[in-house]
């Protein structure tokens, strides 16, 4: 079964300059006068998920459980565990930010860019809190000129928390990706914003997703599943190929959410994992060398839980072919990704054959892996050469 966040090698075919990790002050609040506003998306959602013959986790020992049962040379794989199907057909409250840049850096301030983050954070992943000048990609693209919305996934900070085997899979998380991208793209979202914002909220024309690790698996399904909602996309952390195994799930030193942190985590029932120490965070996410420890203790302070049905389900995104593309999309990496490639990401694989099975319509199919960075790319020292990597592509192809 492909692991929750990665199914990737990765080759060094493209760089940006190494900035030397500088020291960071506390963790205090971004609090840079910015034209942001909250907003409550109350989403209807159908979906065609699975009924998986998994371990329930109620406690930590059926977590050490669960991680084995997945993990192990014998044990079935997702398509094998399937029961029966899963219709859903709910309406979720998904907790989102839109952000706008203003004059003079509103050039792009149409272009709308949707990022999607991965398991064990929230939206937050890309708007850090600690030196945002130096971490926060929100704070990035509005100085680039974007306008971008941020998200908590289903089952994820103060978005709604369902079922955690049946409810919040892939296919549901894949539909709530596309209904943000819908109410994008028929005006419905800049209508809304308009009704809380004391800002001018542009009516967005082109849709570019940025999704991270997990977030980056749902960008390509939605891709597959509704090419004609997206211009661009940029999946980071995750990238195609078989050529080198995932370091899957006992990598990520998994818990039981509420009985790792009962104050934190007391609204996540049965099924809801989250990594329990900060070795575990360092492991799988950060580089020693291209971090200072404030920032792995901030990780710390803001990781968020998965679910058992994400887990199991995560491999059905990467399924189905996005024939239908059209638009361009780059895969941007970090150099030292134990996940994705084992912390070595220096490997090679063939680009033109993701092109082939994946993306055979696209307008460019491009890689960009940032040297001196762990799988948290946003919180490295040198994120904003990450930035401006992502940007440089997205420029070059009219976004």
């Amino acid at each position: 079964m492909a692991s929750l966040l990665f199914l990737t090698a990765l080759s060094l075919l493209s760089h940006s300059s190494i900035a030397a990790p500088a020291p960071v002050s506390s963790g205090t609040p971004n609090t840079t006068t910015r034209s942001c506003v909250d907003l409550a998306l109350s989403l209807p959602i159908k979906a065609n998920n699975s009924i998986y013959d998994i371990p329930r986790v109620d406690n930590n020992i059926d977590a050490v459980d669960f991680v084995w049962d997945l993990d192990h040379w014998s044990a079935p794989n997702a398509t094998e565990r399937i029961r029966g199907p899963k219709p859903v057909d709910q309406t979720f409250t998904i907790s989102a930010q839109l952000c706008v840049p203003q004059a003079p850096n509103a050039e792009k301030a149409d272009i709308l860019q949707i990022a999607t983050h991965g398991f064990g954070f929230d939206k937050r992943y890309w708007d850090a809190g600690l030196q945002p000048e130096k971490y926060s990609y929100v704070d990035a693209a509005l100085a680039a000129g974007y306008s971008i919305l941020t998200y908590d996934r289903l089952g994820v900070g103060s978005s709604d928390k369902p079922d955690a085997y049946e409810i919040v899979q892939v296919p549901v998380q894949v539909e709530i990706l596309a209904a943000i991208a819908g109410l994008a793209r028929r005006g419905t979202l800049a209508t809304q914003a308009k009704a809380k914002a004391s800002f001018t909220v542009p009516t967005f024309t082109k849709t570019v997703l940025v999704g991270h690790s997990f977030g980056s698996g749902l960008t390509i399904s939605m891709l597959a599943h509704y090419p004609h909602l997206v211009d661009g996309a940029v999946a980071t952390g995750l990238i195609p190929n078989t050529q080198v195994g995932a370091a899957g799930q006992r990598a990520f030193g998994l818990e039981y959410a509420a009985a790792s942190n009962p104050s934190r985590f007391h609204d996540r029932g049965s099924g809801y994992l989250v990594q329990g120490t900060v070795s575990a965070l360092q492991q799988v996410f950060f580089k020693k060398g291209f971090f200072e420890p404030r920032v792995l203790e901030y990780a710390d302070s803001i990781k968020e839980t998965g679910t058992a049905g994400e887990f199991v389900s995560f491999g059905s995104a990467l399924e189905r072919p996005a024939g239908g593309y059209r638009g361009p999309i780059l895969f941007a990496l970090a150099e030292y990704d134990f996940g994705t490639c084992l912390g070595d990401c220096k490997g090679t694989y063939d680009v033109s054959e993701i092109r082939r099975g994946l993306f055979p319509g696209a307008a460019d199919v491009g890689v960009h892996v940032q040297p001196g960075s762990g799988h948290t790319l946003t919180l490295h020292g040198n994120a904003t050469g990450h930035y401006e990597a992502v940007f440089a592509y997205l420029r070059e192809w009219g976004l």
